[in-house]
């Protein structure tokens, strides 16, 4: 037996997060912050647990929702449900996922909700879902990314890397660049100035939405976002965002400026980075994605795979609805916007 509970007015931070860190799978896309950083831009965080007879929790599902006139809703759940805590029987999953639909119907007539699993791809756990959801017409994510494994010295990711990452690694680290974590002004101020510089010089769109978004999301979420930067006689030259949740980061956004790319800036910060994150420690580093059917991100990918890093491909995006032309609006709706 499988009950699921919403706990939004009874669960706190604390508790919603202590709970997510017991999980194999827990992430900081499913933490109680990145719902709270969501719901500046208008959706409304659902926080369920999944209970046994025993009262124990063996499931989570943070829901980010939208509601519209005529009584539609969306969902989206990034990173989720989590699936993976200490008392969950591997066989329970259909369960799971079939009480979890039940909830869901439950908030209007017209509901469609996506989930993204950041759980490596399994058989068994792709036909539990394949029973009851369905593969998105147009995806937001490609279900790939690089993992590297921490646990392991700097000189053994070193070794793993290609020759050219060493090669430009040992370039960018014999230059004269201070490497640090720098404050949220400081270090939004200087991100958001490499970012503007690198896409005027490479005639690019935009690569992380507004910077006042990121200013948000630093606010949010406090230690679990650090900014990561490398100056050259006090001036920045390459800086990154990095989110972090427990013994996991993931890499969400990084600029390098013309000074930076000509003597490989980027590369001894991957580096330099891996080493501090270390120290703090982190065991997994997800590089937040590679796109192996875009020609235009072949250069990202490249930058990405060079660090030896595991290619993961993740259980990925599921759709469940209860309105076909809803579904069909919101994907629709989703093409055009990466097509816009």
């Amino acid at each position: 037996m499988v009950i699921w509970e919403p706990v939004d007015s009874v669960c706190s931070a604390e508790e919603w997060d202590s709970t997510l860190l017991a999980s194999l799978d827990g992430n900081v896309f499913q933490s109680y912050a990145w719902g709270e950083f969501k719901r500046v831009s208008g959706w409304k965080p659902l926080r369920w647990l999944a209970r046994d007879k025993d009262h124990a929790v063996v499931a989570m599902a943070q829901i980010l929702t939208k509601s519209f006139m005529g009584g539609s809703t969306i969902g989206w759940a990034p990173g989720g449900p989590v699936v993976l805590l200490p008392q969950t029987e591997r066989d329970s999953l259909p369960v799971i996922l079939d009480k979890l639909l039940e909830q869901l119907s439950a908030l209007g007539k017209r509901i469609c909700v996506r989930f993204y699993s950041l759980l490596p791809h399994d058989c068994a756990m792709a036909y539990a879902f394949g029973q009851r959801c369905v593969r998105p017409i147009f995806l937001l994510n490609s279900g790939y990314s690089f993992c590297l494994d921490l646990h392991q010295p700097s000189d053994v990711l070193k070794k793993r890397m290609t020759s050219k990452h060493r090669y430009y690694v040992k370039k960018a680290l014999a230059e004269n660049v201070e490497w640090k974590v720098t404050t949220h002004s400081e270090g939004i101020r200087e991100l958001s100035g490499l970012h503007a510089e690198m896409v005027r010089a490479k005639g690019l769109g935009s690569l992380g939405g507004s910077f006042g978004d990121v200013a948000t999301l630093c606010r949010i979420l406090g230690k679990q976002a650090t900014i990561f930067t490398g100056s050259v006689n006090g001036a920045p030259v390459a800086s990154c965002l990095v989110m972090t949740f427990g013994e996991k980061a993931f890499y969400a956004l990084a600029a390098t400026g013309k000074p930076g790319r000509e003597i490989s800036a980027s590369y001894g910060m991957l580096y330099q980075l891996l080493e501090y994150l270390q120290g703090q420690g982190v065991t997994h580093f997800d590089f937040g994605g590679v796109n192996p059917k875009s020609p235009t991100a072949e250069g990202v990918n490249h930058f990405k795979r060079g660090f030896g890093g595991e290619l993961v491909q993740y259980l990925g995006e599921w759709e469940w609805t209860n309105s076909e032309w809803l579904r069909w609006g919101l994907n629709l709706a989703i093409r055009y916007r990466w097509r816009g």
